[in-house]
């Protein structure tokens, strides 16, 4: 529903199974792309001896809340709030060959509950089964949109994930290993409609230098301008919906396919240069991007900076549409 997908590298770094028991980690990074995008994240995970925790964070304009409390050494109940009041949807942020496009803009928000159980199945796989009510009211649409999302929806969601890795960097979307996730979701009300996604990524050091690679695939059934999916976005972030080169919401598909390619080179203490390559393919769609960008450690924060250029203007050879883009992530664990 939100495009909070490429946010889930907040998850993935502050997950409470990466922490020591009674532990508590708190999470906060900023977050620019051109012109004038600034996203906040904080984020507080907290977990005790028994295996239960919870998290409280806020994303952009979303408050999130998630309690799992352990029924025994693989399974946890999982009770979950979104709430997103202003921009849910990404509708501030619509394009139309790569520029924004005010008149096709639009305001909504989102109320999202859930629950369900949480299972490991194995000691690298995990499967979540929950149940999902979605509330998403939008206005500045067509009369039939605007009374299509007036109601409630409800539905199931399914989510897997496979993680083999022997290191997994902190604050990055990188890690030596393979990880391979899928999410399906079902929903009706006024209507039936479902998305399902799935993804790989993998990455691998050799002496300074760091190879990456990850491939995504998005499909649904009757999705709409509000339920496509969300994809673009230059930050060097986890999220398989980002595509170097391309603003963040720049593409709203029903189908899509991403590929994306890094390499890093550390070229003296805690500094590295990376190039990034992106590709997207989605229907009457066949788009590509690159970046540039350097990578540090500042008084114990991550900071990395770069520039991204798209199809368009590698073709031109041009700098008319360059994304400019930054990250400041840091983190403090209590024991």
């Amino acid at each position: 529903m939100r495009r909070l997908a490429w946010f889930t590298v907040v998850a993935l770094v502050c997950h409470a199974s990466t922490l020591r028991a009674d532990s508590r980690l708190w999470f906060g990074s900023l977050n620019y792309e051109s012109a004038r995008l600034v996203v906040p994240v904080l984020l507080v995970v907290s977990t005790d001896g028994e295996g239960n925790e919870w998290s409280l964070g806020v994303t952009g304009w979303t408050l999130a809340g998630e309690r799992k409390t352990a029924i025994d050494s693989t399974r946890k109940r999982q009770w979950f709030a979104r709430v997103t009041p202003i921009n849910a949807q990404s509708g501030q942020y619509v394009y139309r060959d790569g520029r924004r496009d005010p008149a096709a803009e639009f305001s909504a928000s989102s109320v999202e509950l859930g629950g369900g159980l949480e299972v490991a199945h194995r000691s690298r796989w995990t499967g979540a089964y929950r149940v999902l009510a979605i509330y998403g009211p939008v206005h500045d649409l067509g009369p039939e949109l605007v009374a299509y999302w007036k109601r409630p929806f409800a539905g199931v969601e399914i989510a897997q994930t496979y993680i083999h890795v022997t290191s997994d960097e902190l604050f990055g979307s990188r890690w030596e290993g393979v990880k391979v996730g899928g999410t399906a979701q079902l929903l009706t009300g006024t209507s039936t409609w479902a998305r399902m996604q799935a993804r790989v990524g993998a990455g691998k050091r050799v002496g300074p230098l760091m190879l990456s690679g990850r491939g995504a695939a998005f499909t649904g059934r009757s999705l709409n301008t509000v339920s496509d999916f969300v994809i673009g976005g230059s930050w060097d972030l986890a999220p398989p919906d980002l595509v170097v080169g391309y603003r963040y919401a720049e593409f709203r598909l029903d189908r899509a396919a991403t590929i994306g390619l890094a390499f890093d080179l550390r070229v003296g203490g805690a500094w590295e240069v990376g190039v990034r390559g992106s590709y997207l393919k989605g229907k009457a769609l066949d788009e590509y991007g690159a970046a540039v960008q350097v990578m540090t450690v500042w008084r114990g924060a991550m900071v990395n900076a770069g520039v991204a250029v798209p199809k368009a203007s590698l073709a031109r050879g041009s700098t008319d549409r360059i994304v400019v883009f930054a990250t400041l992530s840091a983190a403090i664990l209590q024991q």
